[in-house]
Parts: C-alpha cells; sequence; structure tokens
C-alpha cells in the first residue's frame, strides 16, 4: 500500500472492488464532489455493493479524509476525459457533498492539505490539478448526439451549477490555499 507523506486519513475503507493498477503514470489531482445528501449518505453508499465508482480520498463535513482506495492505485472516478486514462493519470478527491451545498471551510482545508501533500510527494511545482467538469467528455455511451463526443460538458462537479454561481468547490480557490 502506497503512504503519502502529509496525509492521515481519518478512516481507510478501501474496496477491492474500486481499485485496479495503474494504467498511466499520475500527472495531476482531479476534484468532485459525491453528489451525496449527508456525509453518512456518502459513507453507507460507498459501503453498498452496487457502487460501482469511487476516488482516492473523500472529504467529509467536518474536514475528515477518508481513503477510499490505495493511493497507488487508480479508481473509477473520471470516466472518458480529454486526458486518455483519466482514473490512473489523476487521483479522485471528492467532498461529501452535492451539487446545491458548498463544501464546508474544513472540506476545502482538508482537500487543499491533500493536494500539497501529493504535490509535495511528487514534487510538482505547479500541479495540475483539475474538475471533472474541465475534463469528462461525451461519448457514445453517454449520449446518441454525434456532435457532442469528444467534447467536455458531461459532468458538472466540482462546479455545480447554483443558481447564485456559486461554485461547490472552486479550484482557483484551492490553489489559493496550497
Amino acid at each position: 500500500m502506497m503512504n503519502i507523506p502529509g496525509i492521515e486519513p481519518d478512516v481507510r475503507m478501501h474496496s477491492r472492488v474500486l481499485m485496479h493498477p495503474l494504467a498511466a503514470p499520475r500527472c495531476g489531482i482531479m476534484l468532485h464532489y459525491d453528489d451525496s445528501s449527508s456525509d453518512a449518505s456518502a459513507l453507507e453508499w460507498f459501503h453498498d455493493p452496487r457502487c460501482t465508482n469511487g476516488y482516492t480520498w473523500l472529504v467529509l463535513d467536518d474536514g475528515r479524509v477518508v481513503e477510499l482506495a490505495d493511493p497507488g492505485m487508480r479508481t473509477p472516478h473520471a470516466g472518458p476525459c480529454l486526458v486518455k486514462n483519466a482514473n490512473s493519470s489523476f487521483y479522485g478527491i471528492a467532498a461529501a457533498t452535492n451539487g446545491s451545498v458548498p463544501a464546508t471551510e474544513k472540506q476545502l482545508d482538508a482537500i487543499a492539505r491533500v493536494c500539497s501533500a501529493v504535490s509535495r510527494h511528487h514534487h510538482w511545482v505547479s500541479p495540475l490539478l483539475v474538475g471533472h467538469d474541465e475534463q469528462a467528455i461525451w461519448t457514445a455511451l453517454y449520449t446518441t448526439r454525434r456532435e457532442l463526443w469528444g467534447k467536455v460538458g458531461r459532468k458538472v462537479d466540482p462546479s455545480g451549477q447554483r443558481a447564485d454561481g456559486r461554485k461547490i468547490i472552486d479550484i482557483d480557490d484551492i490553489r489559493r490555499r496550497m
């Protein structure tokens, strides 16, 4: 199991189903929200045998970090993206929240701490930090509209789509916190 100095998860709940060997070297970090309505429902989902998605880390409302997978393994967090093999290329970090409720200050601080530790571990000076919404592309699996294939827009996390324009997770803010 890979341990990254500076990341001390409060909980480890690795799932064999959600971890596979890397298919590409790591090149960055992809941020998400998990679309849950509460920390409890998020944790319950990742214990559910029907769960087929996952992240390396999930950050709860109070800033606790849950390691869902060995950081040395890939997780099914990205799907088809602009970057090939995105599930391997990017560590997946998610805030336990949905498209309406912004991440808490404690979540944002914890996400920035995890991103900083990963960057130090890889000696990344300017880490590639992206949102799922910046990378997720449409394919034939997700739409029959051929004109969308290969274009971003398949996901809205971590920005969300709040009527007031406030982002669920603002990547520029995470960069500043790092």
